[in-house]
């Protein structure tokens, strides 16, 4: 697999950086190419309709050009020793920020062999995301709604509250929670995050992608 890239959130157009989550199979993640995403998360976390294996990943991860970002979605509980696997994408934690799997997270960044790997932090509250702001082994910041990868919404106002937020914060933003082609403009209008990130909001049913929906957030993710 192609080395890692840090700073995964950041383009140097200036363009909404865009990553579609929760693929499964080769030809999705085809459609994902073609349609100019720049990354595509795995979902290793248990529980969820879209979960793969870490084997089923990396096939997958493997056959993605150079330019476009692997993403390794796991959650509290998993990463106590996956690290020494070898993914060379990028890891997306959904875990308190003063927990054991973040310290596990940060400890394992500082070793050499895995010193390059991107890291991207997920919170679901204003807290969590400045706590996670303040970790130097994170690369981006995503914001989750609380339930990832429902497809809820953001409660009113959440929306405004992060996009008063954003500017300072020191690590690039990625938005997620509850995104559609039809809502996604709208919500970079407002927040000016450095990419957007969705699942359900590109499927036809409950883990399956609809390739249609999925060209049609891109292109809206990048309509401003």
């Amino acid at each position: 697999m192609n080395a890692p890239r840090r700073n995964p959130a950041l383009r140097r157009d200036g363009q909404t950086f865009v990553k579609i989550c929760g693929l499964r199979e080769a030809k999705t993640l085809h459609v994902c190419c073609d349609a100019g995403a720049d990354a595509v998360g795995f979902v290793l976390a248990a529980g969820s309709p879209r979960t793969i294996s870490v084997d089923e990943a990396e096939a997958l991860a493997a056959s993605l050009p150079p330019h476009m970002l692997a993403v390794a979605v796991v959650r509290e509980g998993f990463w106590a020793g996956w690290p020494t696997r070898a993914w060379r994408g990028c890891v997306q934690l959904h875990a308190d920020a003063t927990s054991k799997d973040a310290a596990a997270w940060r400890e394992e960044a500082s070793t050499p062999h895995a010193a390059s790997l991107a890291r991207i932090a997920a919170a679901s509250d204003t807290h969590g995301l400045l706590a996670w702001n303040d970790v130097p082994c994170v690369d981006a910041l995503l914001f989750d709604g609380r339930d990832a990868g429902s497809g809820k919404e953001h409660a009113d106002g959440m929306l405004e509250q992060i996009a008063a937020l954003r500017g300072g914060l020191q690590k690039p933003l990625l938005l997620a929670g509850g995104l559609t082609p039809d809502s996604v403009a709208a919500a970079v209008r407002l927040v000016r995050p450095a990419g957007v990130d969705v699942s359900s909001g590109v499927e036809s049913a409950r883990g399956v992608k609809d390739h249609g929906l999925i060209r049609a957030f891109i292109a809206a993710a990048r309509a401003n």
